[in-house]
């Protein structure tokens, strides 16, 4: 399963803030890049539309395992699944919260992003508050994407089909 995760933001000054961001997500090992072109080619026109219709000055992308030439987040996924199964707290959990401090005050627009696949044309699903919200929402069954009962078989289904938009309000 191939996940990104990345947030997107505008400041009030246009300031990129990369090189900070960069250092918060170096404290949790995880690796950051810069703009929606490093994104996976089956994600890339979801980003850069959201990009454009959230108003985001500046994209960034979360690697797990760091420093690896995808720019995909699975460590994060395996960090949330791990949770739901023998209740440890992902880092990722605390890296939202160091990403919420550090943004207040400078981010006039701050959302997270989710995805599995993403093209420009999907609908994708939308939410907000702060980030305990965030944290509740990715503590349930299926975190981010969606978790079915299947009829026939009786059995849960996880689908990371439809992107998930988070905007944290500051």
């Amino acid at each position: 399963m191939s996940t990104t995760i990345g947030f997107g933001y505008s400041t009030d000054n246009n300031t990129d803030l990369y090189d900070d961001l960069k250092i918060l997500a170096d404290k949790f090992g995880y690796g950051l890049v810069n703009g929606p072109n490093f994104a996976e080619p089956d994600v890339k026109d979801g980003v850069e539309v959201a990009q454009k219709n959230k108003g985001w000055k500046y994209i960034h992308l979360l690697q797990s395992p760091k420093n690896n030439e995808a720019s995909l987040a699975f460590g994060i996924h395996e960090e949330l699944n791990t949770y739901e199964t023998i209740r440890e707290r992902p880092k990722f959990f605390n890296f939202l919260s160091e990403l919420e401090s550090f943004s207040s005050g400078k981010c006039k627009k701050l959302g997270v992003f989710f995805s599995g696949e993403w093209s420009s044309k999907d609908r994708v699903r939308y939410s907000c508050g702060n980030t305990s919200d965030l944290i509740t929402l990715l503590s349930m069954p299926g975190n981010w994407g969606i978790r079915y009962l299947i009829p026939e078989t009786g059995r849960l289904q996880d689908s990371d089909e439809t992107p998930l938009i988070f905007d944290l309000k500051n």
